[in-house]
């Protein structure tokens, strides 16, 4: 088979898988195209126009993630930022948070995007989701630096979830901005923060992790979430290894892991791999 002949076979294949897998969702303004990969008890759903965002995790077809959407697309879904934030401040850079992912691969069980580069940072940033066999899901993400300028960056992954329910983790050290000596309860490393209406303003933990996984449980359902960085040496300056954001008034806090913080010239990459595992809560 001749090289252009190959390049159209696997176009015709990707968009017959894309087509298996995609359905179509409306919001106020245009029909937007999705990604659904299911795989047993456990299916997610991502929005390729909309930053490559994981919109939907829904385990025995209960939902993980039913956020609110504000107008401008900021604060639902999983997504995945460069870090540290005071690069960029907020709102965050749009060709790697809200604007259309290009779809390389995807197949029953996995799915990889990529972003364009972004033009103030050179960054690029390329998300792969892979359905695992035990309820789990695996997220890598690849932060590129295509700019002239050297930059010290990292992957940093940020979770919406319905505001209620608890996280629990271990971990010897973290600071709380702007919240109240009840934020955190503690048992020697243990920590618990319970998500409910004792909290009245925004509130942003930062901590180190003794082992993984963190652990959030809400409405009978847990999401596990894995990494390997641990330590407050090894992300960006300002920044920790697990971040929880708090926010009652918008109804929605947010679960955060943080990637090796590398300088990064020309070409080279930074990764984040996590993995999440669901479950219900009695198992």
């Amino acid at each position: 088979m001749n090289a252009t002949l190959r390049l159209g076979y696997h176009f015709f294949l990707s968009l017959l898988l894309l087509s298996s897998c995609s359905s179509e969702k409306t919001t106020d303004d245009h029909p937007v195209k999705t990604v659904t990969l299911t795989r047993d008890s456990l299916s997610i759903t991502v929005e390729p126009g909309m930053g490559g965002r994981l919109v939907s995790l829904t385990y025995g077809g209960r939902e993980m993630l039913p956020t609110q959407r504000d107008s401008s697309g900021y604060t639902y879904g999983s997504t995945a930022w460069p870090a540290p934030q005071s690069e960029w401040n907020w709102p965050p850079p749009a060709a790697i948070d809200r604007e259309a992912y290009t779809v390389q691969e995807v197949d029953a069980h996995s799915l990889l995007l990529i972003s364009r580069e972004d033009p103030e940072t050179g960054l690029v940033l390329q998300k792969r989701y892979r359905l695992g066999p035990d309820s789990d899901v695996g997220l890598t993400y690849w932060i590129t630096n295509h700019g002239d300028t050297t930059r010290s960056v990292a992957a940093w992954e940020v979770t919406r979830l319905p505001y209620g329910g608890a996280f629990w983790f271990y971990s010897d050290s973290l600071r709380v901005e702007r919240g109240a000596g009840t934020t955190v309860q503690s048992r020697d490393s243990l920590r618990r923060i319970t998500v409910d209406d004792r909290h009245t303003g925004k509130i942003k933990v930062f901590a180190d992790l003794d082992s993984v996984p963190v652990s959030y449980t809400n409405d009978g359902l847990v999401l596990e979430k894995h990494t390997v960085v641990t330590d407050f040496y090894r992300v960006a300056p300002g920044q920790a290894p697990l971040e929880i954001y708090l926010d009652p008034a918008a109804g929605f806090v947010e679960f955060e892991l943080h990637g090796d913080y590398r300088k990064l010239g020309y070409g080279e990459t930074s990764t984040l791999r996590t993995k999440w595992v669901i479950r219900r809560a009695e198992e």
